[in-house]
């Protein structure tokens, strides 16, 4: 009976192994993602509450995705996507940033399993805010809130469960090109550096399948 049992097992664990890796060939499909995870400020020293004699509390990071894939080894991608940060010394103090992007990814192959690398730009709009209104500058009065632009790195891996689904875990490194010390004197005026962590579902289709 064990032995049965042994082989039933091992059955299909070699048809998850086998199966999706000979339709998870996406080349030539778009595919749409949802993705939520979580991400801390690393560099600017107000951003990430040492000059503050805090710690920082990472909160939900959720975003959305469009992408194509023109050939086995390579993707475009473009994501929106929102999250917060608080401090430990206040919960009613939070810094939020929203990032739209657009990059391509490197795919290193086809199969069950696909390691991929990437690279891009964005917008990334971010605020302070305390009790949900903008924190102003103690010197300019400016508003601490800004679009900049900035760059991003990524790695990461797609799982495809099924021949067009796919779940991914990416690690993502932004460095936004934020530093304005004449409109913020008195801080939040430096480059920010943003590590980020987060899971994805994607779902390929193909614009010219029927009924699409």
């Amino acid at each position: 009976m064990k032995q049965v049992r042994l082989f039933a097992i091992a059955g299909i664990v070699l048809c998850c192994l086998s199966t999706p890796c000979l339709s998870a060939d996406v080349t030539g499909r778009a595919f749409i993602s949802s993705s939520l995870g979580s991400f801390m400020f690393m560099s600017d020293e107000y951003m990430n509450g040492n000059a503050l004699d805090s710690g920082t509390r990472p909160r939900l990071y959720g975003e959305a995705g469009f992408g194509y894939v023109f050939k086995p080894y390579l993707a475009a991608t473009m994501t929106a996507g929102f999250g917060w940060e608080a401090y430990s010394f206040d919960d009613d103090r939070v810094v939020t940033v929203a990032p739209v992007t657009v990059g391509a990814e490197y795919r290193l192959w086809t199969g069950k399993y696909v390691p991929r690398a990437g690279a891009g730009i964005g917008l990334y709009h971010w605020s302070v805010l305390q009790d949900r209104r903008v924190l102003k500058d103690a010197v300019t009065r400016e508003e601490l809130k800004r679009s900049d632009f900035g760059g991003y790195m990524l790695a990461g891996v797609d799982y495809f469960a099924l021949p067009n689904i796919a779940v991914s875990l990416d690690l993502v490194g932004h460095h936004i090109f934020s530093e304005d010390e004449d409109a913020f004197p008195s801080g939040y005026s430096l480059n920010d550096d943003m590590l980020m962590l987060k899971a994805s579902v994607k779902y390929y289709f193909s614009s010219q399948e029927k009924g699409l």
